[in-house]
């Protein structure tokens, strides 16, 4: 018998030998990503996510960020993955026309999911409803009661398949005026336990547009990390917190659950590897990107950069 991985070389070669007679370099990175992406779907799920990018289509002269970079940002992966925004994606200054531009923008990136920050929900619930059907991603809520418009357009959760795996992907957002709040770490859990235990999901994800950390006992994104139950990963979002890469808490169950809040404004995506061994997490894989650099230094510096206007906000 063939050796699997010699066999999934000639493959690799073989279709993108016949991709180079027609569009010899973007068919080949496109066939390239294609296959790397089937080669791993067996054995791991890949998310990449954004939070609070407030409408931003491009970045400021000569400044990085805007939805448009972590769109060539995306597209300089070796694997395609599943996309989701932890809120604040649109702008509640922004006209109806910025809002329909951001969304086309979006769509064209294949987001799957994002949760409603608190600039989705500052224009009405009514605003909202009318923007959601232009939409090609879902968008998800377990913790907020919404009228009767808009209960049917925000689901409590979405399940999605990658490869031979079940993601179920929910979210929780702060108290907002004139939304009906219910506690955001006790409906996390619930949905986390439905999504685990009855959807047999494999992984579960919760968009979080807490914060990172609030005084006393308000909720933030940290404490419903260490006070979860089943969630996975965290994505969160909500105020302008830099984190240089995702950090690891432990759940009540003295679990690892990933948090990624990455930057705002599109200045950064985060990127999880959850890999798989015989349908149990054997290791996780996490980075932080941050869009129009490269390099480890530029990195370091930007990150500096923006840990002083974090502190400055």
């Amino acid at each position: 018998m063939k050796n699997p991985r010699r066999l999934f070389l000639n493959q690799v070669a073989g279709i993108a030998g016949i991709a180079a007679l027609n569009k010899p370099l973007a068919s080949i990175a496109s066939v390239s990503k294609h296959i790397n992406t089937i080669y791993s779907a067996d054995r791991a799920i890949t998310i990449y996510n954004t939070n609070d990018m407030h409408g931003n289509i491009d970045a400021g002269y000569n400044k990085p960020g805007g939805v448009n970079s972590i769109k060539t940002l995306l597209e300089s992966q070796d694997i395609s993955g599943l996309l989701v925004d932890a809120g604040d994606s649109l702008n509640s200054a922004h006209n109806p026309g910025q809002h329909k531009q951001m969304i086309r923008a979006m769509n064209s990136m294949g987001y799957c999911a994002a949760t409603p920050g608190n600039h989705e929900l500052a224009l009405g619930q009514s605003n909202l409803a009318s923007l959601i059907p232009l939409m090609k991603f879902a968008m998800v809520n377990c913790n907020y009661r919404f009228d009767a418009a808009l209960s049917h357009l925000i689901k409590p959760y979405v399940i999605i398949n990658t490869g031979k795996f079940k993601v179920g992907i929910t979210g929780v957002g702060h108290p907002v005026n004139g939304i009906i709040y219910n506690d955001a770490i006790e409906c996390a859990n619930k949905t986390a336990q439905l999504l685990k235990t009855e959807q047999n999901c494999d992984l579960v994800i919760c968009l979080s547009h807490l914060g990172y950390k609030n005084e006393g006992d308000k909720p933030d994104n940290k404490k419903l990390a260490q006070q979860s139950e089943g969630i996975d990963l965290i994505v969160g979002g909500h105020n302008r917190k830099v984190l240089a890469a995702p950090v690891v808490v432990f759940n009540k169950q003295k679990h690892e659950v990933l948090l990624s809040q990455a930057g705002w404004d599109g200045l950064m995506m985060g990127k999880t590897v959850f890999h798989f061994e015989a349908k149990q997490k054997s290791s996780i894989k996490a980075k932080h990107f941050l869009s129009g650099h490269s390099s480890n230094e530029t990195f370091a510096a930007s990150v500096r950069a923006l840990r002083l206007k974090e502190n400055a906000a």
